[in-house]
Formats: C-alpha cells, structure tokens, sequence
C-alpha cells in the first residue's frame, strides 16, 4: 500500500467507530513493516521509512508548550489549550530519512459528549523546536555553593542546568564539534550574574525593582462614606486598579458603611507600578459620583507580616475610610495548596427583624475570595437551625478571611441583616474549632454558631522528586527525575526576552487537524515536527476523569485525599504519587466525565466535602478530603458531583478502597 492512500484507511477505520490499537494497526497495514503501539504510554506510529522513533511523555520536563511549575502557557498557543500529555517524538541513529509518518496519540476529551462545532475546535499543535536550550525555564541557584574550578562545567541539560564532573565538554557550533574548556569558577558567575539580569532582575537600577508574583487584595468594608446625592443615601461601591490591571466590586445600596468582602488578585511583575489604587464611586444614573480614593504602596505589604483588617482613610473627600488586607505571594507558591478547611453552620440566634410584617427568613452566604457557599433559607424565624455542611481549599493566593453574610430571604432585594469574618490563620493555627458562638456585625443583635477543621496539604519536600517519563515505542521505559529545590522558575514572557536578546528565536507553532479521532485517540501526520499536543480553543471541553484516592504513605491514619486526575495510561498518577507529598494509591479509579475547568461539588452520602476542578495541565492543586471519621466499614465511599452554581446531578458512583478489600496499595 503508498503511504499516500493512507489517509483513506484512517477514514475507514474512524467510519466503522473501531477504536485504534495494535491489532487494528496490524489488521489495517499489514505490508507496513515500521509500525508500533503502546497503550501504557498512549503512543504509537505508522512510517515508511526504516528508522524507528523515541517517544517521550513530557509530565513535568521542559518542553515548546507548557511550563507545569509555574502554571504557565507559551503565549504563541494563543487560545488554544491543552488537552492531552505534551509528546516529543525523536529519532533513532540516522534520523528520518524522507517517506511519511504517522503519530498516534492519546487524548483526555470525551468524544460522544463533543457538539460539531466542539469537535471542529480539536486541534494538534506542532513544533518542530529540536534543541531544548533556547527556552531555558529554569536556572539553578547557584548562591552558597563551592564550585571545583578544575571538575565542573556549567551546561545545559533537557531539563536544569547541571554541573558536570569532567575536565571539558564538546558542543556544536555551526555543525563542528568544538572542545571547551572547563568554566572557571569566575566565569560561571559571571555567565549567571548576566542571565540574572537578564531572566529575572531582582530590583531595577534605583533598587525599586518587584519580585514576580501575584497580590491579593481583600477591600472588607468601609465607613462613613461621603454622602453627595441630594436625595437618599449613596449606593458606593470600589474599584482597584494596578497599572492597567482593573477589578470592580459590586453595589451595595442605599448604604454609608458598605460591606463588600471584594477580593482581587494583580499580576506583579519587576518592572511594575509601586501602587495600588482604590476608589469609592456613588452608583448612580449618568456619570458616578467620586466618592474618595486610598493608595497603598504596595512595598507596605511586601515588608508587613500581618497586612490584615487595615483602615485606610480616603482622600480628596469629606469622610470616609476603607478596611482592607493584602498578602502578596512568589511566583512560584501561586499554586501551591495549604490546607483543606470543612466547616459547619450550626445555627443563629437573635437574629435581627427587619421585616415590620413578621420575623427574617434568614440564609446565609460563605464567600472565601470568589468561592461561596449558600445555605437554605429558613422561614420566619429569629433562632434559625441550618447545619450547612461545606469546605473550602486554601491555596497560597487564597484570602485570609472567610466572610459569613445574613440575608432576610424577601421579595426584590433581599434584605443584608449581619455579617462576620473568620480569620483562616486563627484555623489553620488551632486545627480545629468547634461550636463558636461568634457576633454578627453591622447590625443590632445576632449570633451564628460555627464548627471548622483544617486538613493540612500533604506536606511538600523541599527536595521534591517529580518524573518526567521517558519512553521509546520498543517497550523501553526511563525514569528521569530532577531536583526541583534546584531550579527556580522564569515565565514564558521572561524566557521569550532572553531569547530575542541572544538573537534565539521560536520556531512557530503550528495547528493542524488530525486526520483521524476516536474515543481515545487522535492521529496526525508528523511531517518535519517532533513536539505534539492536543489541543482546543473552547476552555470547557468535557473530558474523561478518573477520581483517584491516595493516602499519605507513613500516617497511620490518614485521611484520604481524593483526586480529579484526566484518564488515559499510568503518567498522570505517577505524577501525584512523585510530586514529593508522600501519597500513595489506596483505591481504584472510578471513571466519570467532567468538563475541564469547572467546579464540581463532591458530596459523599452526608457530606459535602468541598469543590473540585479538573484541569488538563498545570501542578494538580485541586482535591477533596475524605477524613478518618467519615470511614465506615463498607469498602467503598460513595460520591456525587454537582456543578458548583447548579444542583443538578452529573455524576454518583463508588470508589472502590484497597485496605478495605485487602489489596496492596500501589
């Protein structure tokens, strides 16, 4: 058969709705003696020409597309992303020598539940980049260590730059092999000196200069706002701005004293603006009344320890000041998580009457940041019961506070009558609190009765071991793992100025159809490129998801960590059981679908035990707990998903736990 009509057996293939695997391959192309599969790894290839292809599955190593440390895409993706593994293709000794090939990959998407025009988004990006070194990711601190002039070398590996221990090294310098001489130890710090201040300048030439990061800025409240209108009061609300970076809260009406609880979050970059900016605007017909403005200097923040519950008064206005907290946070601990707190809203009481008529309808509504919880409402009543189970995943970017907010249920707008904060640290510090009896403010009487735990995140080593899996298509398997103590992360956009300085520039990224697409799989023609993705501009796309209970390897009784991981080969749970947290598998898979980025709520039999979301790339930050006294006897736990916003069911099933049928963990 020509490599040419190839096109036309895939077509046949995805007509009949047979999955690809070896058999079909062997069935389909049977004169084709290049040709392999690997359904462990999610991999294989069809070519006519006789050299034979290394794949490797790229879980955390440097690669043309993502930068999984730091959550970051190459910016030339545009608004394409990830829906699969990051797959770099090689060639054995003598390279490819003409003729056609074919990739065969495995994908993370549920196919049946794809609309047309979701399908017609799938996409593969293609790069045809062969030498890793012109995106350096990552430089090693070099600072605090003894470096042997004679033995050691600076190179750059795949993955870090590493010292090696020999006396020269050769490189390729216009297709010749050169010999270079060992770095002496001034000149590697010097070539590390100007990557400094190139990559990632610690201050600018005035000393001004910001580390990278994010800011999380909290405006709670404020009070005794100006009153400008002649009729009625002001209905204020804040807008913060950061450089060209805008958040707005939302209205609160009729109101001197507003409650916001807004949080936003600002991208720091070095070479930023000192300041951020917050003004108070009368929400009204036409143009919006000034009510005053605050700024913070935001080193305020980097050097205070507690920039928490802040009145800061507004100027060019007669009256007025806001409360605010800050907290900035490292580029690289955006994503890490913290802890897992589950709470319980018990009840209130005298709760106060607003309503002439008769008694509130109080519901309460649990905001953490941009999470939030809603409680029933309860009828005509000043001494409410509710018992609201509910939980929220700290992350590093999350706010300090969780903000409780009384609302009397009532026709039109409902009625603000108390509100009252819990200070996360005070949690996380005490463990546990249990039935708080804790003051409404912002209103003449009222008391809510609160419970909360915190469940640490599993602990992070400093000397964290993550695998990048190496794998060629003749059943070879590698095992590669660095440091990441060593290295420190740069961003795409940081990276991208490096190589325009060093005259180092991308080769493009290309998007091409697949030219077949099952269940599972997609195949592309691999033409001159080695780096493959799957890829979709919808940002939604549902994908088959494995919920995946680990246990933390040396706790007697641990609780049980539940994990939305994308189905499809062993890698992406290999990737949790080596991310350094001392998980271990403790149950089986249990398949569902989910679409990417969303947020479910995982609900056992009586419990909700908070959010999870699915994402297709990136550190995996995002799970529930399962606690030690929530275990029963049975061998299983039961869950259902709901979407966040919705109370429609999507999913109910069992999770199948090892040590309780007596199977070995993994």
């Amino acid at each position: 058969m020509d490599s040419g009509e190839w096109n036309n057996v895939f077509a046949k293939i995805q007509r009949k709705g047979v999955l690809i695997d070896g058999n079909v391959l062997e069935e389909n192309f049977e004169d084709v003696v290049n040709k392999a599969f690997d359904r462990d790894m999610g991999f294989g290839y069809i070519s006519d020409n006789g050299y034979k292809p290394k794949a490797r599955v790229i879980l955390q190593g440097k690669n043309p597309f993502i930068n999984n440390h730091t959550d970051l895409l190459n910016p030339i993706l545009g608004n394409h992303l990830p829906y699969s593994q990051v797959y770099h293709l090689a060639w054995g000794a003598g390279g490819q020598n003409g003729g056609r090939t074919y990739c065969i990959l495995r994908h993370y998407l549920n196919i049946p539940g794809l609309s047309e025009e979701e399908l017609d988004s799938i996409k593969i990006a293609t790069c045809s980049l062969e030498n890793m070194d012109s995106i350096d990711y990552m430089v090693e601190r070099m600072e605090g260590k003894n470096i042997n002039e004679e033995n050691y070398s600076v190179t750059v590996s795949e993955e870090v730059i590493t010292q090696e221990r020999k006396q020269s090294a050769s490189f390729s310098e216009n297709g010749n092999n050169v010999e270079r001489k060992p770095l002496k130890k001034t000149s590697t710090q010097r070539l590390l000196e100007q990557m400094n201040q190139i990559v990632r300048p610690i201050a600018d030439a005035t000393g001004d200069g910001l580390a990278s990061g994010q800011l999380v800025v909290t405006v709670h409240k404020a009070r005794s706002v100006e009153k400008k209108g002649l009729v009625g009061k002001a209905d204020p609300y804040v807008v913060l701005k950061y450089g060209t970076q805008t958040e707005k809260s939302a209205t609160v009406n009729n109101n001197h004293d507003p409650i916001w609880h807004f949080t936003a979050c600002f991208d720091i970059e070095e070479q930023s603006t000192n300041e951020i900016t917050m003004e108070v605007f009368d929400d009204d017909f036409g143009k919006d009344d000034f009510l005053g403005k605050a700024i913070i200097d935001i080193h305020d923040i980097f050097e205070s320890n507690d920039f928490v519950n802040k009145w800061i008064p507004l100027e060019n206005c007669k009256t007025g000041e806001v409360l605010v907290s800050a907290k900035f946070i490292p580029l690289q601990r955006i994503s890490r998580p913290v802890g897992h707190i589950s709470l319980t809203l018990q009840k209130g009481k005298k709760i106060e009457k607003k309503n002439m008529m008769k008694k509130a309808d109080p519901y309460v509504v649990i905001k953490l940041g941009k999470d939030q919880h809603k409680s029933e409402t309860v009828k005509n009543t000043a001494n409410p019961t509710w018992n609201y189970d509910f939980a929220f995943d700290i992350m590093e970017a999350s706010p300090r506070q969780i903000t409780f907010e009384v609302f009397d249920d009532d026709i039109g707008n409902d009625r603000p009558i108390g509100n009252v904060t819990l200070d996360t640290d005070t949690i996380m510090k005490k463990q546990k609190l249990d039935k708080l009896w804790t003051r409404l403010e912002n209103c003449k009487s009222g008391e809510i009765l609160i419970s909360a735990d915190f469940t640490p995140a599993p602990a992070m080593e400093d000397n964290e071991q993550i695998n990048n899996t190496t794998t060629n298509i003749e059943m070879e398997v590698i095992d590669e793992q660095f440091e990441e103590n060593k290295v420190q992360n740069i961003s795409m956009a940081e990276k991208n100025l490096v190589n325009n300085r060093n005259g180092n520039h991308h080769h493009a990224v290309e998007f091409i159809d697949p030219v077949y697409c099952d269940d599972e799989y997609v195949i592309v023609e691999k033409n001159d490129n080695n780096w493959f993705m799957v890829v979709s501009s919808n940002p939604n796309l549902p994908i088959n998801v494995n919920l995946v209970p680990f246990k933390q390897n040396l706790a007697e009784n641990s609780p049980i960590y539940i994990y939305p991981i994308p189905s499809g080969g062993f890698h992406n749970i290999k990737r949790v059981v080596h991310s350094g947290r001392g998980l271990k598998q403790c149950g089986y898979e249990k398949p569902c679908v989910l679409r990417a980025g969303q947020a479910y709520q995982f609900w056992t039999d009586i419990f909700n035990l908070g959010n999870l979301k699915t994402e297709t790339w990136g550190p995996d930050t995002s799970w529930v707990v399962y606690k030690p006294e929530y275990i029963k006897a049975e061998d299983c736990i039961e869950a259902s998903l709901k979407l966040a916003d919705e109370n429609e069911l999507k999913f109910s099933g069992s999770i199948s736990l090892y040590d309780r049928l007596s199977v070995d963990a993994a």
